[in-house]
C-alpha cells in the first residue's frame, strides 16, 4: 500500500509543475520571513473585504493601522505576484515574477500571460497586485508605465504610494467549502465519511459531517485543491484533537484535525493553496 501512495505522488507530481511556481513563492516567503509583523492601513483603491479584513485583524491585534509602503513588505526578486488585470480584460488574474524596482520610480515584472497568450496591456492601464512576502500578505494599486519585448517580454508599473499588507501567522486558517472524504482507523468502517471542510491550516482542519467518529482513532483525510490554476490531490493521516456538535438542532458533528506525518511536497502545497487563500480572499482568513 505504502508503494501505491508513494507512486501516485510522484505521479501526481509531475503532472502538475505549473503549481511549482506557487511552491517557490511559499519557499522563498519562509526562508525569508522576518520576526516584524507589520499591519498596514488599505488605501481607498483596495478592495472593501480586504480592507475589512485588515480592520479585523489590527482590531484582534490591538494595534493602530498604519500606512506603508512596498519597500517595508520586503518584496525578494523572483517572487510570483499576482496581476488582476480589471477591465476591459475582464478581470483576467495571472502569476508574474517580480523583475525589480526603483523606490518612487516604478516596478518591473514580467509580461502576463494566460493559457500561454501574452495580455495586451497598454499605457495606463489600471491593474491590482497582490503578493506575499516574509510574513505579510499585501496588495497595492498599480497602472501601466510601459510595455516592452526587449530583452524579454516585461511591464513596467507605476510604484506605489501605499500597499495594504496584513500579518500571516504560520498556522493561519482560511475557511473552505471544500468537499473530502474521511477515511476513519475503525475496523467496521470501509468506507470513507464524506465531510465538508470548514476551515484549513498547514497543520489541521476542521470538518464537519453528520455521524460520529470514535476520537480515540486515527483518520485519513483526502480531498482536491485548486492550487495555481491546478487541480491537485491531497491525502492527510491526521489525529483528533477536539469535537463538537452543533446546538442549533442539526446534530452535525465537528471535529478539528490535526495532521500527522504529511508528506513534504503535500505540505507545501497545502501551504501554497492556504496563502493563495490569503492573497485571493483576505477575508476568509479565520
Amino acid at each position: 500500500m505504502d508503494a501505491k501512495r508513494a507512486a501516485a505522488r510522484a505521479q501526481k507530481q509531475a503532472q502538475h509543475p505549473m503549481c511549482q511556481a506557487f511552491v517557490d513563492t511559499v519557499q522563498s516567503c519562509e526562508t525569508h520571513a522576518g520576526s516584524t509583523m507589520n499591519t498596514v492601513a488599505a488605501s481607498p483603491d483596495i478592495p472593501d473585504a480586504a480592507e475589512k479584513a485588515a480592520r479585523g485583524q489590527a482590531s484582534r491585534a490591538g494595534a493602530h493601522a498604519d500606512r506603508s509602503s512596498l519597500i517595508d513588505m520586503r518584496p525578494l526578486i523572483g517572487d510570483s505576484l499576482q496581476l488582476d488585470c480589471g477591465m476591459p480584460l475582464k478581470s483576467q488574474k495571472t502569476y508574474v515574477k517580480l523583475v525589480g524596482y526603483l523606490k518612487d520610480r516604478s516596478i518591473v515584472v514580467t509580461a502576463p500571460t494566460v493559457g500561454g497568450r501574452r495580455l495586451e496591456l497598454i499605457e495606463n492601464d489600471n491593474v491590482l497586485i497582490r503578493g506575499f512576502s516574509g510574513t505579510n500578505a499585501y496588495a497595492f494599486r498599480a497602472s501601466v508605465i510601459r510595455v516592452s519585448r526587449l530583452p524579454f517580454d516585461y511591464v513596467h508599473l507605476s510604484f506605489p504610494d501605499t500597499v495594504f499588507g496584513r500579518p500571516v501567522r504560520r498556522s493561519q486558517r482560511v475557511k473552505t467549502e471544500l468537499d473530502a472524504d474521511l477515511h476513519p482507523g475503525s475496523p467496521d468502517r470501509a468506507e470513507p465519511i464524506r465531510v465538508r471542510i470548514e476551515n484549513l491550516s498547514a497543520l489541521g482542519a476542521l470538518v464537519s459531517m453528520a455521524h460520529p467518529l470514535d476520537p480515540e482513532l486515527p483518520a485519513r483525510l483526502s480531498t482536491a485543491l485548486m492550487v495555481h490554476g491546478n487541480r491537485v490531490e491531497l491525502e492527510a493521516d491526521s489525529v483528533i484533537v477536539s469535537h463538537h456538535v452543533e446546538t442549533n438542532g442539526t446534530g452535525i458533528h465537528n471535529y478539528g484535525l490535526k495532521f500527522t506525518g504529511l508528506d513534504p511536497h503535500d505540505a507545501m502545497l497545502l501551504k501554497a493553496y492556504v496563502y493563495q487563500q490569503i492573497v485571493d480572499h483576505p477575508d476568509s482568513v479565520c
